[in-house]
């Protein structure tokens, strides 16, 4: 399958995606930001980025825990909605590659939830990624890396499934290519002009060795990983690869 290079950019930016993960909800997000709150210990008011922040279940559940917040993300669509989840409360969002200079920076901490890494076709943009953070990170502050379990993917692949709403219907199609997991996506809705359509989402299947060796790269070391939003332990069996790593100290 031809993945275009730049598919992130059009999907992210289509009110269908939003439809799509519609079950993912608040409570996940904020079991996630207790985690990596009981893990880094910062106090209230640390400054904290939201690193790919999307519609900003993530960045509320971070504003609600007391810290300092910045958020960035690629597309204009998931911003518009972090605004409207955000509306009242004091953060700042930003448009912006995660492949560039983080604005806003030093940070106590920065989070990059939802498997928002791995987009690439290059690896080398990846490695890339890291460094950003690195260099916006304060001395010895931390990076929340919450990832898919890649060995857990692989074994528990839905190959294809379909969800029906109002007035259309999602199927996804699932395969494993190389080094990617690829999901194709075919948004059907009778009474449209355009009946069919078909979007893309390409991300590289890092093993957790992969990321702490990345991570070595650019000097970021590793405190801790976890299988899941409770804090478990990480194993081959578990659903989520999570890694905590610290700037290192000059």
């Amino acid at each position: 399958m031809h993945v275009p290079s730049s598919w992130f950019a059009e999907w992210f930016d289509n009110p269908l995606y939003t439809a799509l993960y519609s079950h993912r909800s608040d409570e996940e997000a904020v079991r996630a930001v207790e985690l990596l709150a009981r893990s880094v210990g910062l106090p209230k008011g640390a400054r904290v980025l939201d690193l790919c922040c999307g519609g900003g279940r993530h960045t509320k559940a971070l504003i609600d825990t007391g810290f300092d917040v910045v958020g960035i993300d690629l597309a204009e669509t998931l911003l518009s909605l972090a605004r409207e989840e955000t509306l009242g409360l004091p953060v700042e969002l930003h448009h912006a590659d995660m492949r560039e200079t983080y604005p806003g920076a030093p940070y106590d901490c920065i989070a990059n939830f939802f498997t928002s890494f791995g987009y690439f076709d290059d690896p080398d943009d990846d490695v890339l990624v890291l460094r950003r953070v690195q260099e916006a990170l304060k001395p010895h502050g931390y990076f929340f890396l919450d990832f898919f379990n890649a060995a857990y993917l692989q074994q528990h692949l839905v190959e294809s499934d379909t969800l029906e709403f109002d007035d259309f219907s999602i199927t996804q199609k699932r395969s494993i290519e190389e080094d990617f997991v690829v999901k194709s996506i075919a948004v059907r809705s009778p009474s449209a002009s355009v009946q069919e359509r078909i979007f893309t989402e390409r991300v590289r299947l890092y093993e957790k060795s992969d990321l702490e060796r990345m991570f070595g790269q650019v000097q970021l070391s590793i405190c801790a990983v976890f299988g899941d939003y409770s804090g478990a332990e990480w194993t081959l069996n578990a659903p989520r690869c999570i890694i905590l790593g610290q700037k290192n100290s000059m």
